[in-house]
């Protein structure tokens, strides 16, 4: 997996995105007050304090269409603003009956997690100026005649809120700003871990890339030399005294380039530990086709390659196993005259194995003489499949048939 390079953890992000649930929740919990204060319906008194609660749940819902375009500060800011107006309005119109006492803690919790300590001591500062305003003016009848001389009771009561309002608020600020501190700490640690990373997966994909290209210049250097080696046998079977020496070379000289095909795609492959399947073997068998086949014969090769692509552990073998059956059927396969010459090679991947099958329709393979020695092909054909795992199953007659099958991981 690739890390990018941009920051994807930051406290301002956290604290943005609680904002925006808190308005979400906000709005929706104002409008649901809202409108159970005033059911039923049937008398509705629209009175001014009614008009500014439906300005702020307007106002609430508006920062939150709009928030995305606005700033954390200002989102906050807002929010306050119409806390602290619902509250004293409710305040002022029910005393210490308001519901809105309790909501009203929000705004230092909102101030200790946005602004600075000192910001959030001014607005706690204002709030709590606020709620003895009114508590005077409840207590002294400037707000409602009732209260013109009231009871000890009454004045315990607002100073008991009072305490309790500015304990709890307290206890909330206090633990917010150690929630936030305590987030912040943990992000900056996770930040330098984060540029760790970065920095380690850079140099990873730059190791990677430079070792890519050191196995591509190392498989492009064995292909060559390997070229080389085929050039020389090449020479050397044209100086052969006799048509044996020359189809022997030639053997080998094969065997040779069907290695070399495999470290040609390896590097020409983005992938260099594997090659395409389908296209080493129509390359491999054109090859043959083209050394073997000097009596001009029609031979129609159809493949059905359903492996996309197989380890180097495993090219190298199969592509020599595939040598020599493709030269087998041109040497020995086709050796008599018929209707039709048709080569076919499939190939499957199913669950952990591979599956190959070669055959062509030529003449087939006599019973083998017990007492006759194997030759060089067959000997080097089960040294391969022995080398690769591989199971396999061959049918000689009138025709060729060899389907083996190998696992996918060599234990």
């Amino acid at each position: 997996m690739t890390i990018k390079s941009d920051k994807i953890f930051s406290i301002e992000v956290l604290k943005t995105r609680l904002i925006d649930y808190f308005l979400l929740i906000g709005a929706v919990f104002a409008s649901l007050v809202f409108v159970n204060g005033r059911y039923p319906f049937g008398e509705i008194s629209f009175d001014l304090f009614n008009f500014f609660d439906l300005v702020y749940i307007v106002l609430l819902f508006g920062v939150l269409l709009f928030r995305n375009s606005l700033s954390l500060q200002f989102k906050t800011g807002l929010i306050i603003v119409t806390i602290y107006a619902a509250y004293l309005a409710d305040m002022y119109q029910n005393g210490l009956y308001s519901t809105l006492e309790i909501i009203v803690v929000m705004i230092p919790f909102l101030a200790i997690l946005v602004y600075e300590l000192k910001w959030a001591v001014v607005l706690f500062l204002i709030v709590i100026t606020s709620y003895i305003a009114i508590a005077y003016g409840y207590l002294n009848g400037y707000i409602t005649d009732d209260a013109s001389h009231p009871s000890q009771l009454v004045t315990y009561k607002w100073i008991n809120n009072g305490i309790i309002f500015s304990i709890v608020s307290s206890i909330i600020a206090l633990l917010v700003r150690k929630l936030s501190q305590s987030l912040i700490e943990i992000i900056d640690q996770q930040d330098q871990s984060y540029k760790i990373l970065v920095q380690q997966d850079q140099e990873l994909k730059q190791n990677i890339e430079e070792k890519k290209v050191l196995l591509q210049e190392i498989h492009h250097r064995v292909k060559n030399n390997l070229a080389v080696v085929s050039g020389l046998l090449d020479l050397q079977s044209s100086l052969a005294p006799d048509d044996f020496s020359k189809s022997t070379l030639k053997l080998s000289t094969n065997r040779i380039l069907s290695i070399s095909k495999v470290h040609e795609l390896l590097y020409q492959s983005e992938a260099v530990s594997r090659i395409h399947f389908k296209k080493y073997v129509q390359e491999l068998a054109d090859i043959i086709l083209d050394s073997f086949n000097k009596n001009g014969l029609d031979i129609k090769l159809e493949l059905d390659i359903n492996i996309h692509y197989l380890n180097v552990n495993h090219g190298v073998p199969v592509g020599i196993i595939l040598n020599e059956l493709l030269t087998n059927s041109l040497k020995h396969g086709f050796n008599k005259p018929q209707d039709c010459y048709k080569i076919e090679i499939s190939a499957i991947e199913e669950d952990d194995y591979f599956d190959i099958t070669y055959q062509d329709n030529g003449s087939g393979v006599g019973k083998p003489d017990p007492n006759k020695k194997p030759g060089l092909g067959k000997t080097l054909i089960d040294s391969l499949l022995s080398q690769i795992e591989a199971e396999y199953h061959l049918e000689t007659v009138d025709m060729y048939q060899m389907s083996f099958r190998f696992p996918k991981e060599l234990t």
